[in-house]
């Protein structure tokens, strides 16, 4: 008897000296004065079997675990989500053309939206590409990086809306530069789902802000987490400042990224919202195979499903997506654990996957 005493003592002990070894793993990631600076790092995971939420920077983690930051593309799990409960509801179909949408959308000009080696393929795009990313529209961040970032640090306090930022789209040639007819291949692009933005807001007759609030935010009590520039903040909350290099982002107007990636949250929320998905809460079973059923993108790219990629971390699957600020949040169905984090660096210098399935690997030991 007194052998199992002691043993169960000693759990409490090796749980101390993971969360001591996970905390210095984190700890030493933080660098101010480098070229690519991690002021932040905010990690949260779950599972049946152990959870770890905490925060790592300045001020003390005390004030800053349950910061609020931008997550920038995740936002993309948010409109997919919103896509497919009015697919549930037979507002759109996702074999739909999105010209059925679109097409005499003021400021859209739609017929010249695709122009691929001179001929037109804009009215072949159905919902189901765009999704998918795999409509051949090219991106305004990646194909025309130099002269975008260029453009916004000219007028870093620009608000853009929608139209403006499809009209940035039409200003860089960006409608004759696609980089394959629709279904061809995949590609990346922000484009994407600004074009399901407007589709939400066509459907709906209301704001893509307003949409999100009424369908997720509010039923899941999400009250920590709005839609930047777009709407104001539920209350006064702190918030990390999130770096592209030495560029400190948090101080720049980022309305572009509207509903390609234009969500403010935290840990907390985030884990409540990918949760509430897999448990089938916002979506149907139907829906979500849907969403996870991820096919090949390209070499050194994740398989990507409607919204949603595919990653592994320490030999399990996670189904999530990846943000540009160096944020994730995901969830494996099979170990039942979601991970959520924001590292507050675009461009770090070390490895953020490498870094997760460390913090796996000692959690699970």
């Amino acid at each position: 008897m007194k052998k199992y005493f002691l043993f169960f003592q000693l759990i409490p002990l090796f749980t101390f000296a993971q969360t001591d070894a996970i905390d210095q793993l984190l700890e030493d990631k933080i660098n101010m004065e480098s070229e690519n600076p991690v002021h932040h790092i905010l990690l949260s995971i779950k599972s049946p079997s152990f959870e770890y939420h905490k925060a790592f920077g300045t001020p003390s983690s005390g004030h800053i675990k349950e910061s609020r930051f931008r997550i920038a593309s995740s936002t993309k799990l948010f409109v997919s989500t919103i896509v497919l409960q009015l697919a549930e509801e037979k507002k759109l179909h996702l074999k739909d053309k999105t010209s059925q949408y679109l097409k005499d959308l003021q400021g859209v000009q739609f017929e010249e939206l695709h122009i691929y080696q001179g001929k037109s393929y804009s009215n072949d795009i159905t919902i189901e590409q765009l999704l998918s990313h795999r409509s051949g529209l090219a991106d305004i961040f990646s194909d025309k990086e130099e002269a975008f970032f260029n453009l916004l640090l000219a007028n870093p306090q620009k608000q853009y809306s929608p139209q403006s930022i499809l009209a940035l789209y039409y200003q860089l040639g960006l409608n004759k530069a696609p980089h394959f007819t629709p279904n061809k291949g995949w590609y990346y692009s922000d484009m994407n789902y600004v074009l399901l933005g407007l589709i939400i807001e066509q459907i709906q007759e209301a704001t893509l802000a307003n949409v999100i609030r009424k369908r997720i935010l509010e039923p899941l009590s999400m009250k920590d987490t709005f839609f930047e520039f777009y709407e104001p903040a539920p209350q006064p909350y702190p918030s990390i400042n999130q770096y592209v290099g030495t560029i400190n982002f948090s101080e720049i107007n980022t309305s572009f990224d509207w509903s390609g990636g234009g969500l403010v949250s935290t840990n907390k929320d985030l884990s409540i919202f990918i949760k509430a998905l897999f448990n089938q809460e916002l979506i149907n079973k139907k829906s979500l195979k849907k969403m996870t059923n991820v096919k090949f993108t390209k070499e050194n790219e994740n398989r990507y499903g409607l919204g949603m990629d595919e990653s592994t971390y320490n030999g399990n699957i996670y189904y999530g997506h990846y943000g540009f600020y160096g944020t994730y949040i995901g969830y494996s169905p099979k170990s039942k654990t979601v991970i959520s984090y924001c590292i507050s660096q675009a461009t770090p210098s070390f490895s953020v996957y490498k870094m997760i399935n460390e913090v796996l690997e000692l959690l699970s030991e």
